[in-house]
């Protein structure tokens, strides 16, 4: 009597993230690009069955070919700010690397399959990146982005797929910026000297000024008495040492973009250098600007 046994191929392809969501450290924006990445689990095997949250692979315990594919590339503002997009968003895992979005280029990932090289769980990342440009002259605030992530496994007698939400939080804070300053050389031919200088805010906040010699009063070497004035568009305010003056509007670009937006203006009248003997008379003053 001759007895048969035949086993067909009931092996499935299976793929899962090892977690639902993964939530990245959040971001503090301090000036150039943003970075962020953020580490994930994955396993894409053939098998026998699913496991509380892995796939049981079971005695086929072989590797399966995936895909990743993403939407919901906005940061969202927790006001009424316009959204930030991503700038770059790449998947790697081992030696595998698949490119998600690249500016306003969003590349169909949906036939590019990737090897795990192995049917265990295996860990990746996701790295983000928001380019310095998109985030400056923005509403300072918290944004928040949910990366939706889908994976997809490439064969098997039923194909299976799995989503995963990745969190990332990017604060931009109400920064300031004084830029320009320099040295500044007066004589007993021109008493009045003037500059321009930048003053930078997020968003183009407004600001005031305020200045302080190395004594109470603004003198030279303690005895030449002078007059500090700064403002923008011509208009400018007499400063008191050591008090805030009056608000004026910062620019939005760092460095204003290679130029000014504020003057500073040092005067010493006439009546503080008659009769004062030949020399060099000098101070040093601490401009201060401070966001509204």
């Amino acid at each position: 009597m001759l007895i048969a046994l035949t086993l067909a191929n009931t092996a499935s392809g299976f793929f899962v993230f090892g977690q639902p969501q993964y939530v990245a450290l959040p971001v503090t924006w301090t000036g150039g690009d943003v970075d962020i990445d953020l580490p994930l689990q994955l396993q894409s095997c053939n098998g026998t069955g699913l496991g509380p949250r892995f796939p049981r692979c079971g005695w086929y315990r072989r590797a399966e070919d995936y895909t990743i594919e993403a939407t919901d590339f906005d940061f969202v503002s927790s006001g009424s700010a316009p959204s930030i997009e991503m700038s770059r968003v790449i998947f790697e895992q081992g030696i595998n690397s698949l490119l998600l979005k690249d500016g306003s280029n969003i590349p169909d990932t949906s036939s590019t399959f990737l090897t795990p090289r192995t049917w265990r769980q295996v860990g990746g990342k996701v790295s983000v990146k928001v380019n310095a440009i998109d985030l400056e002259g923005r509403q300072p605030g918290s944004y928040k982005a949910t990366l939706k992530l889908k994976g997809m496994e490439s064969g098997g007698l039923i194909p299976y797929t799995d989503n995963s939400d990745l969190i990332f939080d990017v604060k931009i804070p109400d920064r300031i910026q004084i830029s320009g300053l320099k040295d500044m050389s007066l004589s007993d031919k021109s008493l009045k000297g003037d500059m321009d200088f930048c003053v930078y805010t997020q968003s183009g906040s407004d600001f005031k000024v305020r200045a302080m010699g190395l004594s109470s009063t603004f003198l030279l070497s303690g005895r030449v008495g002078y007059q500090l004035r700064v403002g923008q568009g011509g208009s400018l305010e007499t400063l008191t040492p050591g008090v805030d003056g009056q608000p004026w509007k910062g620019s939005t670009q760092q460095y204003c973009g290679g130029g000014s937006n504020m003057n500073l203006e040092v005067t010493v009248p006439p009546s503080e250098v008659s009769g004062l003997e030949p020399g060099i008379y000098k101070d040093t003053v601490t401009v201060t600007v401070t966001v509204l």
